[in-house]
């Protein structure tokens, strides 16, 4: 199997529950330390073999591509409709081709030395198993529940080491599971997920999302697989001014 050297970040949200920051500063350019978010997870992509970023923007961030413009492993996909990740991946088919490809959120940065080892194995499950995907899982509290894509799997059968094979994935459901464990926003995916989003329907406020064709592939039967966070990671949240400020903290040098 080829090589998976492209990514895609959706990053043209609106960023309304970062306002008022975002009036002046799309969020994925808030400062993180010395860097912008972005910053970081294009360099754990890079770091981890990626040779080609896709990143869907607001066709007026001029700010995020001026700062991106020497950066020849970066080019920029416009997307001005606000509906969605899912739309926002949609708008990347034609960078990707028919190539396998990985999907970081722009708001989800990982701290820890070991995240481009972590990716470089996701990279590799997928290469190597006869897989649709596999995703990034992580625990999580269970008043964290409704706001995140929360993965199933038969929890007596997960070891720190191993994959599993996940059996559900919804997002913010509205009942929380007894140990919760959620998407960590790192995606590596087979290039039918086209398909399987413009199959897909819209949620309740007309946003396209990623995890229902997720979804669609599990129900059907394909095998997508969950791959822990190694030990010394962690996964932030810089889409709310509480993660924000928690991740400032961790992040200064």
């Amino acid at each position: 199997m080829p090589k998976i050297t492209k990514a895609v970040i959706p990053a043209a949200g609106k960023g309304t529950r970062m306002r008022p920051l975002t009036n002046y500063i799309s969020k994925p350019m808030l400062p993180l330390g010395k860097k912008p978010v972005l910053e970081h997870i294009i360099e754990e992509l890079k770091e981890a073999g990626i040779k080609e970023v896709a990143v869907v923007a607001e066709s007026d961030d001029q700010k995020m591509v001026d700062y991106f413009e020497d950066d020849t492993s970066v080019q920029f996909v416009f997307d001005d409709s606000y509906s969605g990740p899912g739309s926002a991946i949609l708008k990347t088919e034609s960078f990707v081709g028919k190539e396998d490809f990985v999907v970081t959120f722009a708001d989800a940065p990982l701290k820890g030395s070991g995240r481009a080892t972590y990716l470089k194995d996701l990279i590799s499950l997928k290469r190597e198993e006869d897989v649709m995907g596999v995703l990034a899982i992580y625990p999580i509290g269970k008043e964290e529940a409704s706001s995140r894509g929360v993965v199933k799997f038969e929890v007596d059968k997960y070891t720190n080491d191993k994959r599993v094979r996940l059996t559900d994935i919804i997002e913010k459901p509205s009942s929380t599971p007894k140990e919760p464990w959620a998407t960590a926003c790192r995606y590596v995916l087979d290039n039918k997920i086209f398909e399987i989003l413009k199959e897909t329907t819209l949620d309740n406020n007309g946003e396209l999302q990623l995890t229902p064709a997720i979804r669609k592939m599990i129900t059907k039967g394909d095998l997508v697989l969950g791959y822990p966070l190694a030990d010394g990671l962690t996964r932030h949240d810089t889409g709310n001014f509480e993660g924000y400020f928690k991740a400032l903290r961790t992040f200064i040098p």
